[in-house]
């Protein structure tokens, strides 16, 4: 038993310490030597605690400090409110219903004829979050610790809550990146884009490097899991004449006798001008910009369609009566979009997101046939 014990953290007496403790007489030194054990219990007498006690006790502290560090990054039930859940003593508070978006985010706004479907990303309060932007999409799960600790960053680390701006955009004709936030009872929203290209202050320039790592954190929480192909019964039906359609192929006939695809393309994306063959015929809608509505279809309806388009997302169909092709696709809905009676899209040349409102049930009347046969013979 050597000073080394002391160097390597044990705690134990060296030979020299344990001689001048009170256990000092001849004969007591000379049991000591002989019978170590009995010299631990002389130390013990004398410090009131066996040797390697002490720092035993410092580290079940520390392993107490870590176990509490770690169960403050979990988020916690709020008594007698369903479905909220906090962390960090309240500091944070969110919804932690399946149905409720915490995190979403779109890419577009600018003249570059971004059109996004659907959301880049769907976070919700139990942790499942669902892929785009397009028609298919993914669908995986965060656990309730890797969705806490992501709130936590981006509140604490990052300090989201706290920015003084929320849009950085400086190129009118560029795409943004928008991100909504939503805890604490608060919608918040962010632009992210090129930058710093005219003189800022450091605080605005701090801001927005923190909010690309925010971004970055996000999308490297989502990347991690598996994912499963994301479908559900209740769709929509987004429908844009095609001016371009490809005649080499075999385009199917639409027969679906609920509604014509001219009496939706109208209804979602407005009256087509009447010079077709002009530069204006094409409007963009559903191209690159978000339609005014969209049709909600039955369970039923969407069977139909889908056996249709054979188990495809979109294709192409002519309609006899009008001797004009459309586009047809069917998007599947997301856990918050009924609900909400909003089709969560965003698209080109408008930075301000809106979402489409759905719309169910009977189409309203088109244009009168007169009108119509005059655009065709145009």
């Amino acid at each position: 038993m050597n000073g080394e014990n002391r160097e390597q953290g044990f705690g134990l007496p060296t030979r020299e310490e344990a001689r001048r403790v009170a256990c000092t007489s001849p004969g007591q030194r000379r049991y000591l030597d002989e019978h170590r054990s009995d010299r631990y219990r002389c130390w013990r007498r004398q410090t009131g605690s066996w040797p390697g006690s002490k720092p035993i006790f410092v580290l079940l502290l520390v392993l107490l400090a870590l176990l509490t560090a770690c169960e403050s990054d979990t988020s916690q039930p709020v008594a007698g409110q369903a479905h909220l859940r906090q962390l960090d003593n309240g500091t944070i508070i969110y919804d932690s219903s399946a149905e409720t978006v915490l995190l979403r985010t779109f890419r577009g706004g600018g003249h570059q004829g971004t059109l996004d479907l659907s959301p880049q990303l769907s976070i919700y309060g139990d942790g499942s979050y669902i892929l785009g932007p397009g028609l298919q999409m993914r669908e995986g799960h965060l656990s309730q610790e890797q969705l806490s600790q992501l709130l936590h960053t981006l509140v604490n680390s990052y300090g989201l809550l706290s920015f003084q701006r929320q849009q950085f955009y400086e190129i009118p004709d560029q795409d943004a990146i928008l991100l909504q936030f939503n805890v604490n009872n608060q919608h918040y929203q962010f632009l992210y884009s090129i930058f710093g290209q005219r003189q800022e202050s450091q605080q605005d320039l701090n801001e927005y490097q923190r909010l690309g790592e925010a971004l970055t954190t996000i999308n490297e929480a989502v990347s991690q899991g598996s994912t499963t192909a994301y479908d559900t019964t209740r769709k929509a039906l987004l429908v844009r004449q095609d001016f371009s359609p490809n005649l080499s192929q075999s385009i199917p006939t639409w027969d679906v006798p609920d509604f014509t695809l001219r009496q939706l393309a109208q209804f979602e994306c407005g009256p087509v001008p009447q010079d077709i063959t002009g530069p204006n015929a094409d409007s963009g809608c559903l191209t690159f910009t978000t339609p005014q509505r969209a049709l909600l279809l039955t369970p039923e309806q969407s069977r139909t369609i889908g056996n249709l388009l054979h188990g495809k997302l979109s294709g192409e169909f002519y309609e006899p009566a009008t001797g004009l092709y459309y586009t047809v696709m069917l998007r599947a809905l997301l856990p918050d979009e009924l609900n909400q009676g909003v089709l969560a899209m965003y698209g080109s040349q408008d930075l301000t997101y809106s979402g489409v409102p759905l719309q169910q049930g009977p189409l309203p009347a088109t244009a009168s046939s007169t009108g119509f046969q005059a655009q065709r013979a145009a």
